[in-house]
């Protein structure tokens, strides 16, 4: 375990690499390009990212981590979709109507999945029942307010609401709108490792914990957007190993941690990029477990936190510290929130001798054994070691922390990412709602649940964005969340690369992504 002393002395020898106000960023966001290539794409160019986490299933109804993300979207594609702005854009569905007491989505003609299988109404409705009834989805949360789904004609889907959601168009365009081909769940198919989808690209292999290739599919709805023949998605854990990777030609595109950006920025055939995101990093809880239950712990362990330390010192200077669920220049953001927890160790310790614990207590800290995030885990471990509380800290595969988690109900909390979400309601409710996946305690005041009833109701973006700010301010005065940093997405793209970019959701993504033909 690392001492406070030790952060605050890298904080002070840390290179800042300036990436500009979030707020400044998050208002100019528009899709951009990769690398500098400028040549026309390869029609049959292949490209191979290199990513820093596995797939805990390629079952888009049935896997626990956001960062599943990029590994289905390749195979899937979902009834909705994301602009590069975060906002809702047609997906398999060409057009949506939003009431509330209905969703009425139009699919496009001709669809169909990988398997020939058609992907009409029919096929629309078999997804959605199965997304909310199966007991494994991880989705049906996301889902909470469809009281039923049916097909009014071929290409037309009918979803009645039990109460008002604005937020569902945006968790359509996510994992929930991902479409699976019917055939798939009653023929035996294991969908975690064998996904059959409708997305641009479809299955050639997957190797779990390795890497998944998979080739265009030539009915895909939108063919023009699909410039790559084949794409590779290799699992590459080590930082170090995977910019070497990127370095040395075997990578096109990798996230790297904030430590590296020096280090590939001294490579000219290298991009070097900071895009801003809605993902914020945290300590997620289980506020059900002693002594996290008691508000006053949790208060604590936010002015436990020296986030400047952290912001210097672990994120080399990038991103934007974090206060609350979302960043300053959002419309969900609260300005009164800011620096509500400002370091102070004995105003920590006040905290908890009045929660009834004057010398501390311990508990295990299990931490993704990712390099980045058990260095993280040992900075703010040697910070609540000053404050009495202490720490064995026990590195795990992501997978089964999350399993831990989510399932088991025995990890307290822990440090990790939450991906960015276009809608913030997907945000709060997965987080903070009675039925989030995020929330393992299913713990909910009930002022909370009506606030967060509210953010999801109807009306213009001022008046959700009132409610959204009103529900972030129960969650911080309550210490349901202790957030750290907006992070950013930190990638580096070789510059045979067209067209990367990252939108606001900060998830890769490969449509019109191409790489330079060769002469």
């Amino acid at each position: 375990m690392m001492s406070t002393e030790k952060w605050r002395v890298l904080r002070r020898l840390a290179a800042a690499v300036t990436v500009g106000a979030l707020a400044v960023a998050l208002a100019a966001c528009a899709p951009g390009g990769g690398g500098e290539a400028t040549a026309a794409p390869d029609p049959d160019g292949s490209l191979t990212f290199g990513y820093f986490e596995p797939a805990t299933s390629l079952d888009p109804q049935q896997g626990t981590s956001s960062q599943d993300i990029p590994w289905l979207l390749p195979v899937y594609a979902s009834l909705l979709s994301y602009a590069a702005d975060g906002s809702v854009a047609p997906g398999l569905a060409e057009s949506w109507e939003l009431s509330d007491d209905s969703l009425t989505l139009t699919l496009r003609e001709g669809l169909t999945f990988h398997d020939g299988t058609a992907l009409d109404a029919d096929a629309v409705v078999a997804n959605m029942d199965r997304a909310m009834t199966l007991e494994t989805s991880t989705v049906k949360g996301d889902l909470s307010s469809v009281a039923s789904v049916e097909a009014s004609d071929d290409l037309t889907v009918v979803l009645s609401l039990s109460a008002p959601d604005a937020a569902l168009p945006a968790k359509l365009a996510d994992r929930a709108g991902m479409m699976i081909s019917p055939a798939a769940f009653d023929d035996g198919t294991n969908l975690a490792i064998d996904p059959i989808g409708a997305g641009p690209w479809q299955l050639v292999e997957y190797s779990p914990g390795d890497h998944l290739t998979v080739e265009r599919f030539d009915h895909y709805y939108d063919p023009e957007s699909v410039l790559l023949s084949s794409l590779t998605i290799r699992l590459i854990e080590d930082d170090d190993t995977r910019l070497s990777a990127v370095r040395a030609g075997e990578v096109d595109v990798a996230q790297i941690s904030a430590a590296q950006v020096q280090l590939a920025g001294t490579d000219p055939s290298l991009e070097v990029r900071t895009d801003p995101a809605l993902a914020v990093d945290h300590l997620g809880m289980n506020i059900s477990i002693a002594p996290f239950d008691d508000p006053l712990v949790r208060e604590a362990i936010n002015y436990a936190i020296d986030r400047e330390a952290l912001y210097e010192g672990i994120y080399r200077g990038t991103g934007t510290i974090a206060w609350q669920p979302f960043p300053p220049g959002y419309f969900g953001n609260d300005p009164s929130l800011e620096n509500m927890y400002p370091y102070d160790p004995d105003k920590a310790r006040e905290l908890l001798a009045e929660a009834g614990y004057p010398d501390g207590f311990s508990f295990d800290f299990k931490t993704n054994n990712q390099p980045f995030r058990v260095q993280a885990t040992e900075a703010i471990a040697g910070m609540l070691a000053d404050v009495g509380i202490t720490t064995n800290i026990i590195p795990m595969e992501g997978p089964a922390l999350l399993d831990e988690f989510y399932y088991q109900n025995s990890v307290p909390i822990y440090f990790t990412p939450w991906g960015g979400r276009a809608d913030p309601s997907q945000t709060l409710d997965n987080l903070f709602g009675p039925d989030g996946l995020n929330n393992p305690s299913k713990v909910t005041a009930p002022d909370l649940t009506s606030a967060l009833d509210d953010a999801r109701d109807g009306g213009d973006q001022d008046a959700r964005g009132e409610a959204i700010r009103h529900a972030s301010d129960l969650i911080m005065k309550d210490s349901r969340m202790i957030p750290l940093m907006f992070p950013g997405v930190t990638t580096v793209v070789r510059d045979n690369v067209i067209g990367y970019s990252t939108g606001l959701t900060g998830k890769a993504n490969f449509l019109n992504v191409g790489v330079a033909a060769t002469s």
